[in-house]
């Protein structure tokens, strides 16, 4: 029996959003793809690495809302490992952290396809560094426990608060819709009214913070809640840390439009995003784009074209 020679898949953490938290290794393969299997939350710009003939494919889940089934994701991963010799399935954050790489690992093992991880910074550290924090602080929290407020919906799973208990720190993926609930929770078990950082598209150009406690926290962000999307939420004592208040100040983000050849506008983008900026990319070779990428960046500039966003010309 002929052995087929199958590509090999790499699932990829890209990190919380700024392209700059990208890892070496993760762009270089990147750079190097034959097609690209990507989540909904990773930057756009990341995405604009990529060499322009190839298909990038948008596997992206939202919750709450109707998405691709993971056993679908699993087939199109196997398909491409068919078809191509480097497969990148491309996450948000670190894929082992909620990111449901096991069961992708499995599928790929079934089918004898050859993969490897390759680990992102996850939102949590990179949440509490933008504002001069870690998740464990001496003399303050010894630990921390990362779970997801996303469960099941005929799950009867409670929420721990082991760590809380125990004077570390909880960080909570994906809580936000499920905030009050969450919070009600914690106060239930615990009776203490612990502080609480919630903080929203971390490290992306609109990251904005909140401050407050279990039992404050879902009054302070409720006016807004339909529309704020997505959150981390860290409850413990690291939240009411004396120096976070002077983190948390504003700061004014510019957003560009970078046009001009495609290599020299991605090296004024990474410039950009080292000063704090935001901005996606408009090649003068579009046409060179697989129409994957072209209709990518379409939606794009659908999406990001208005009157906060500025654009700059390279010749």
């Amino acid at each position: 029996m002929p052995i087929i020679p199958y590509g090999k898949v790499y699932l990829i953490g890209a990190g919380p959003g700024h392209p700059e938290l990208l890892t070496r290794k993760g762009e270089r393969l990147l750079r190097n793809a034959d097609i690209i299997l990507y989540d909904r939350l990773v930057n756009p710009f990341i995405l604009q690495l990529v060499r322009p003939e190839i298909e990038i494919i948008n596997v992206g889940k939202e919750a709450y809302r109707k998405h691709i089934q993971q056993q679908e994701i699993n087939e199109k991963l196997i398909s491409a490992a068919k078809q191509h010799r480097c497969v990148v399935r491309l996450k948000g954050g670190d894929p082992a952290i909620f990111g449901r790489v096991h069961e992708e690992i499995v599928a790929l093992s079934q089918a004898n396809i050859d993969f490897e991880v390759i680990p992102g910074i996850t939102t949590a550290s990179a949440a509490v560094a933008s504002v001069g924090l870690g998740l464990t602080i001496r003399n303050i929290a010894h630990s921390v426990t990362f779970t997801t407020g996303h469960l099941n919906k005929n799950s009867q799973q409670q929420f721990d608060v082991t760590t809380l208990l125990n004077g570390g720190t909880l960080a909570i993926y994906m809580g936000v819709k499920r905030l009050a609930k969450i919070m009600n929770d914690i106060y239930q078990a615990t009776r203490v009214d612990y502080p609480v950082l919630l903080i929203f598209n971390v490290s992306t150009f609109n990251e904005k913070y909140i401050t407050g406690t279990v039992t404050t926290i879902v009054e302070q962000v409720s006016d807004g809640l339909e529309y704020i999307s997505p959150g981390m939420v860290i409850v413990g004592d690291i939240a009411a840390y004396e120096n976070i208040k002077s983190a948390l100040k504003p700061c004014a983000i510019k957003k560009y439009l970078i046009s001009g050849p495609r290599l020299q506008a991605i090296e004024q983008a990474f410039d950009i995003y080292e000063k704090g900026g935001w901005c996606i990319i408009n090649p003068d070779e579009k046409h060179e784009l697989h129409h994957s990428q072209q209709l990518f960046l379409e939606q794009q500039l659908m999406q990001h074209f208005d009157e906060e966003i500025s654009t700059k010309y390279i010749k």
